[in-house]
């Protein structure tokens, strides 16, 4: 009988545990059907835009004319073949147009460098923006890239005129899409090469706030002066950047805005009659049109499941969900809890190809 008793007290143990076990699933499941914004219908929304405007400023200095995005700052500096253009959103750095016609110099390796560090010791002015410019081992443009702010910090050390310019940075350069480049100098490059990249603006303690992703071209051409030694120049040093989940929707509007770039004609006939643009390269406003083109193949031509696993990432890591407008065909991004809580026909969950277009904007209560 006693044992009777405790196999009864065991059976009703055990019968309370799967109980209790019960109905927590059973209240977590309820929890996870339940809207986390509560039930809503059309009436409730409305769209806040989060693309860049189509309204462009025009800009004309005396060396060129350029549409840029609305609220943006254009810089100038060099003069020469060395001209920078740089296009950037004032209230966020990740945003950026850059060109420099001509980025130079890039050591080819040490020995050579050490060579104009002798040099230097007898003719600073003449040799020091090469003492200490980046050396690249590996002659690609994904490695200039990589060594991006030394090669802008020298030449602000050792070039008045860039000694005051606001710089990009690019740090933490990871590539993962490129592109073969067409071009005058195609022939005699190094590396001629669109590349889409990820990048910070920070080098530590980096946050999401910090973190971009762009498209980047240049054409990489190495030289021997008979002065001294060897180094590469790279032509038409130009990207458009953006955050690091908004490249999607904004780089059509950025290289909108890059078509319109033009020097004009005095500008660009005292450099290429110089002696620093090379003989086989394109005009100057042809080469920055090659260039340009260039960017667009590699943005036109980019791998569709590359995008949609990336939106994926930032919907989930920000707490999105995306919405399709079955009326417009447009994508937006939707609160969390948007699907368990819509009441109306006109907006869908997004299917995994629409991960893949650009958002209209954000849908909110």
């Amino acid at each position: 009988m006693l044992k009777n008793n405790h196999k009864l007290r065991y059976v009703v143990l055990a019968s309370f545990v799967l109980l209790v076990f019960a109905l927590f699933a059973l209240v977590r499941r309820i929890e996870s059907l339940v809207p986390v914004a509560g039930y809503f219908q059309d009436a409730d929304l409305y769209v806040e835009d989060d693309t860049l405007t189509q309204d462009f400023d025009h800009i004309e200095t005396d060396i060129l004319t350029m549409d840029i995005p609305k609220g943006w700052e254009l810089q100038t500096t060099g003069g020469d073949a060395t001209q920078i253009v740089s296009v950037r959103n004032p209230d966020d750095e990740r945003y950026a147009i850059f060109l420099q016609l001509q980025s130079k110099p890039v050591m080819r390796s040490y020995d050579e460098r050490n060579i104009y560090q002798r040099y230097a010791n007898v003719n600073q002015e003449k040799y020091g923006i090469y003492s200490y410019a980046p050396v690249i081992r590996v002659p690609k443009i994904e490695s200039f890239y990589g060594v991006f702010n030394d090669y802008t910090s020298n030449i602000q050390t050792y070039s008045e005129d860039f000694a005051d310019f606001h710089f990009p940075k690019i740090y933490s350069y990871v590539v993962n899409d490129s592109s073969v480049n067409t071009g005058n100098l195609a022939h005699k490059a190094k590396d001629n090469t669109s590349l889409r990249a990820t990048f910070a603006t920070k080098k530590q303690d980096v946050m999401d706030a910090d973190k971009g992703e762009g498209i980047f071209t240049g054409t990489l051409i190495s030289y021997d002066p008979s002065d001294v030694a060897g180094y590469y120049i790279v032509y038409t040093t130009l990207f458009i950047t953006t955050p690091q989940d908004k490249l999607l929707q904004d780089a059509p509007a950025l290289l909108a805005s890059l078509k319109t770039l033009k020097f004009k004609t005095d500008f660009t006939e005292q450099i290429e009659q110089g002696e620093a643009w090379d003989d086989e390269a394109a005009g100057v406003n042809d080469a920055v049109k090659d260039a340009t083109a260039n960017l667009e193949k590699l943005w036109n031509n980019r791998e569709a499941d590359y995008d949609i696993a990336r939106q994926k990432w930032a919907d989930d890591e920000y707490d999105f969900e995306r919405i399709y407008d079955t009326e417009t065909g447009k994508i937006y991004r939707g609160f969390k809890g948007f699907v368990a809580g819509y009441q109306g026909s006109r907006y869908r969950a997004a299917a995994n190809e629409d991960y893949a277009k650009p958002i209209s904007g954000y849908l909110k209560k």
